[in-house]
């Protein structure tokens, strides 16, 4: 059917589900990376509920994660965030054009 999973896709739909995740990967999307600490401090959040969050993102693919240091830096892979969301949305148009020529 397309390139990419049920199983990934459903990994991406569930790390997604959760809103400060969701914030955090729009606060991603409007920039190259992102440290983990300023994640936090923006969501007002604790580092550690950032980096659990941002794991979480990183294990669905959503994320990669550089180190540098001590610090943790985070972007967005936007791609597979795309990929994602333009699969569920192609088959919502066929369902869709299926229905109009019935």
């Amino acid at each position: 059917m397309d390139k990419m999973g049920h199983q990934q896709r459903a990994k991406i739909l569930m790390a997604l589900a959760d809103p400060t995740r969701l914030q955090i990967v729009e606060l991603l999307a409007g920039c190259d990376e992102i440290s983990s600490s300023t994640i936090a401090e923006t969501l007002t959040i604790s580092l550690s509920l950032a980096c659990h969050h941002t794991k979480t993102l990183a294990d669905a693919g959503l994320v990669e994660k550089r180190k540098e240091g001590q610090t943790t830096y985070n972007r967005l892979n936007r791609s597979l965030l795309v990929q994602s969301l333009e699969a569920l949305t192609q088959q919502v148009k066929e369902y869709k054009s299926q229905k109009t020529e019935e």
